[in-house]
């Protein structure tokens, strides 16, 4: 075949400069920060399209210096000063800017500059997801005035009232804020200048006594974790909102009302094993429309909810009386999740049987007419356990499956006891299964790995202890 199309090439074409400037681009796009680094010295052209690609910055990916040359903590140290040459070395926007081993000892104002740099730079993802002492507080705020900006994570940051009072991050979607400084009037600043915000996620925030999430129309997931006193949690007229996650201790009190979609609550949070310091013993009475009228707890019953998940020490007669009011509260439930915070080396230690509950005769309405699927997990043999789903199965006239997960499942002989004691319930359900597993390693929690799971409890998640 004769013409141009034919022509041999010779080893010294430099096809590379036949590519065009976008697939270059694209190429450079797929890459991570060292992958793009050692691919841009192949070719001018590949320089110049680096300059104008957006520029995906992982620390995981940056150069580790020697450890004979520096002490422990230098090196982590060290990639800051890569991370200030990489951010003025590129021109162009940044699409992701990821921290998980660099500190920021000694480098709070190059941290602040990076922040007002990414948001000159149009960043569309941050995240800092280190150890919160490498954080020492750096201000944040530039990056709420970024309107690119679509994910952003913070690990022990601040964020000013009147940094919050600017925020116009209209394509933010994702926040998750960990360990962060922010009053309640900053949060409040900061999601109304977050309109398109679906995922919130707060995690041992300080300076919040009082968590307040109204009028947040886009909001699916809502994350609650917290080691301090926190007095209120309210939801307000968030109608996509479908799971509310975290540990939520019911010494607060829980107003959810605008919110029929939401269809996973938990962990609630009804035995508290320790105060930390500076921490008020809770109120007596753990929900408001109990005959107490404490304004604790519960405002009012959720009838959406389809999933709940529950931390409770069964051996304590007092929060057992807790579970079932608080399983009153949730009067649609199909499916329950309990996990034992009774203490590993002797949940049957002096137990006696806390079997009060068992006598009451008055229906508990969601496991007598919905409840298909209950969970129970806890490391050691533990009798308050096994009572309690002794009472389940004599109630729930629904129930479809029975799962209960334990270390002592590896031992056949444990098996075969329970499984002997169960029998002799009058189980309200014919077609109820209920099978033993042994413990399973659980994942760390991510927004992408619960939204990928039609019950977020189900899939591995450490959500209690995140």
């Amino acid at each position: 075949m004769a013409g141009p199309l034919s022509r041999p090439r010779n080893a010294s074409d430099d096809r590379i400069n036949e590519l065009p400037e976008v697939l270059l681009s694209d190429i450079l796009s797929r890459l991570g920060t060292a992958e793009a680094a050692r691919t841009v010295v192949l070719s001018t052209r590949f320089r110049d399209a680096w300059l104008a690609t957006p520029l995906r910055l992982d620390d995981l990916e940056l150069p580790v210096p020697a450890r004979g040359n520096v002490s422990l903590i230098q090196p982590w140290t060290a990639r800051a000063d890569v991370v200030t040459r990489a951010l003025a070395s590129h021109p162009g926007p940044v699409a992701l800017f990821r921290l998980s081993r660099t500190s920021f000892r000694g480098r709070v104002p190059a941290a602040e500059a990076w922040f007002r740099q990414l948001a000159a730079k149009c960043v569309r993802e941050v995240s800092l997801c280190f150890s919160p002492e490498w954080c020492h507080d750096a201000l944040a705020d530039p990056l709420l005035g970024c309107p690119t900006l679509q994910v952003l994570a913070l690990g022990r940051c601040h964020l000013s009232d009147a940094g919050a009072s600017a925020a116009a991050a209209a394509a933010l979607t994702e926040l998750t804020l960990s360990e962060t400084c922010i009053s309640e009037a900053a949060l409040q600043s900061v999601l109304s200048g977050c309109p398109a915000l679906r995922s919130l996620v707060l995690k041992h925030v300080h300076g919040l006594q009082r968590i307040r999430v109204s009028s947040c129309r886009s909001l699916v997931l809502l994350g609650v974790w917290h080691y301090k006193q926190l007095d209120e949690i309210t939801v307000e007229d968030a109608p996509c909102l479908e799971r509310l996650l975290g540990n939520m201790r019911l010494n607060a009190a829980i107003t959810i009302t605008g919110a029929p979609k939401l269809t996973a609550f938990g962990y609630a949070v009804v035995s508290i094993p320790h105060l930390f310091h500076g921490e008020r013993a809770p109120q007596m009475g753990f929900f408001a429309h109990t005959l107490q009228g404490v304004n604790k707890g519960l405002r009012a019953p959720i009838h959406s909810v389809k999933i709940l998940a529950i931390s409770v020490k069964f051996s304590s007669k007092k929060d057992m009386e807790k579970v079932m009011s608080l399983l009153d509260s949730f009067p649609c439930l199909e499916t329950l999740h309990f996990q034992s915070s009774d203490y590993r080396s002797g949940a049957d230690k002096d137990y006696t049987t806390v079997s009060d509950y068992n006598q009451k005769r008055y229906p508990i309405r969601c496991v007598a007419r919905y409840l298909k699927s209950v969970i129970l997990e806890c490391e050691q043999h533990n009798p308050g356990m096994l009572e309690f789903a002794c009472f389940l199965l004599a109630r729930a006239h629904v129930l479809q499956f029975m799962r209960i997960q334990s270390e002592m499942c590896d031992v056949p002989k444990w098996v075969t006891e329970q499984q002997n004691l169960l029998s002799q319930s009058n189980m309200a359900s014919l077609e109820a299964e209920v099978v033993f597993e042994g413990m399973k390693q659980r994942k760390d929690f991510t927004t992408e790995g619960v939204n990928a799971l039609s019950d977020p409890f189900d899939g591995g998640i450490n959500i209690l202890g995140h």
